[in-house]
Order: C-alpha cells, then structure tokens, then sequence
C-alpha cells in the first residue's frame, strides 16, 4: 500500500462526509457491491466514532470528506486486476490567493492487486485494510492522554471556523522565518 500517511490532518475529525466513485459498468452485480462497500465504509467510520454525514451536506458545509475510488478491470484469464483509494479530501486555502478554497488530500492510501471473478469480495478486503490504516491513523492522531481509557478526544468539532486554521508546517515555517529578522 502506497499513499500519504501523515496523521496531522486527522487531528480534530470527528465528522465527515463519505464519497463513494460508483464501480464500472461492466462489473457483475455492481449494485451489490457498491451498497456493500458503502455500508463497509460507514460501519468502520461509525465504529471509530467518527460520525457520518450525508455526502452533499459535508460539501456544501466544508466539512472533509473520505473519497474511496475502486477501479477494476477483467481480464481474458478469469481475473480482475484492481486498483483502490481512499483518501481525505478537506478545504485549503492557496497561499497566493487567500481567499480561493478548494478541497485536497490531505491523507491517502492505495493499493493494487488481482482476484478471481468469483472472489470479488477479496477485493473488498483491500478497501477494507486501508479504512483500518485510517482509523488507526485518526485514532492515534486524537487520543486524549489525560483520560485513563484513551478514548479519541471529543473536545474540538470539526466546523467552518476551525477550517481556517493555519496547518502545522505553515506555522513551523513562518517561526523559523521569523527568527532570521
């Protein structure tokens, strides 16, 4: 699995919106395994006590998001060789123009494999693996060590204030530009 690991930028989700690209055309029972990888996603979100909202609701709030692309393609010997993404999208600012925002990646894993057409939920597996990096990932980016059960800190929300915060490196940089003046 490749993809970006750093966990700053989970500190403090604790909501978010799910983005699921829809599965090729070509896949048999597509509708079946779309529901069953959305009710994947949203299950191990839930479990990590990470609340989901509805995908347009994030959007249109700035909320992040996790954005989770499956591509597949069949091939002429009984395989499917595929590619997985999940990834957390949240707003940013460009520095030279403050006030355009877009939404990045700010966390990301992926990873490639094949399996055989009566085997597809295997490939489910592969998603399934890079929910639980994340998972870990966010949990021990909001661990709060003053508690004695180490539950995830619940003491900052997610919100459109706490968007404009300036990111960690922006501000190491800026002190350590600073104390050369």
């Amino acid at each position: 699995m490749d993809g970006i690991h750093d966990a700053g930028p989970l500190r403090d989700i604790q909501k978010l919106g799910v983005v699921i690209e829809r599965l090729p055309s070509e896949l048999e029972q597509r509708e079946l395994y779309q529901r069953r990888l959305r009710t994947q996603v949203e299950d191990r979100l839930s479990q990590a006590d990470i609340e989901v909202l509805p995908e347009r609701e994030a959007i249109n709030h700035g909320f992040p998001y996790l954005y989770v692309n499956v591509n597949l393609i069949k091939t002429d010997v009984g395989l499917y060789v595929f590619a997985t993404r999940v990834c957390l999208k949240q707003t940013m600012l460009l520095p030279r123009e403050p006030f355009v925002e877009l939404y990045t990646s700010t966390w990301e894993i992926g990873g490639v494999g094949t399996v055989g057409v009566n085997n597809l939920s295997a490939m489910l597996g592969s998603v399934r693996q890079q929910l639980d990096q994340f998972c870990q990932d966010h949990r021990a980016e909001n661990l709060d060590f003053n508690e004695d059960s180490y539950r995830p800190c619940r003491k900052l929300e997610t919100s459109l204030a706490s968007r404009y915060r300036v990111p960690g490196w922006i501000k190491q940089l800026a002190d350590n530009f600073s104390s050369f003046h």
